[in-house]
């Protein structure tokens, strides 16, 4: 019972590969040298002149230590007054807050009217104020809405076109 997983063992070892990696090099009808660390990739034509390339550290060059800071990627984009995407994302969700500030108000407004519509009637005057002064209130709304997404829809998008800043920086 031993005997037969010692020799699956031993077996094992000789047919497993070399456990660290091996690369290969090998050089075409051009001249050109390719490596691999896969000896099957190696064409067929090639793999007679194929030899082994052992890595060590010595024939690794690294160079000399860099001298000054890294560079960024890529320098941050600015419009043409030098406003960058924070700038433009804050100013695009102001005007979305106040649209939807605007909004909950009209609502509201909307809402009033409604329950002063389903009170029972009384006759009197000061029905008839608050009525016309939720209907000013609503006008106003309803103007001030409009205008804030005129901004938002068009104004901003202008504006942003024109300084040359990025039309994602305005989007939601």
């Amino acid at each position: 019972m031993r005997m037969p997983a010692i020799l699956a063992v031993v077996g094992l070892l000789l047919v497993a590969g070399d456990a660290r990696a091996g690369f290969y090099k090998w050089v075409d009808g051009n001249g050109k040298e390719y490596y691999t660390n896969d000896r099957t990739k190696v064409p067929h034509k090639y793999r007679d002149r194929a030899t082994s390339v052992e890595m060590n550290d010595e024939r690794v060059s690294v160079g000399d230590k860099p001298t000054g800071k890294a560079s960024t990627a890529g320098r941050e984009h600015k419009d043409k007054q030098g406003r960058g995407e924070e700038y433009w994302r804050k100013k695009a969700a102001k005007l979305r807050l106040t649209l939807r500030d605007q909004q909950d108000e009209y609502n509201l407004v909307l809402k009033q009217r409604e329950d002063e519509d389903r009170k029972p009637k009384k006759p009197g005057a000061k029905k008839k104020k608050s009525h016309s002064a939720l209907e000013k209130k609503k006008t106003k709304l309803e103007k001030d809405m409009a205008r804030t997404r005129r901004m938002l829809e068009e104004y901003l998008p202008e504006e942003a076109r024109k300084a040359d800043a990025y039309p994602g920086w305005i989007r939601e």
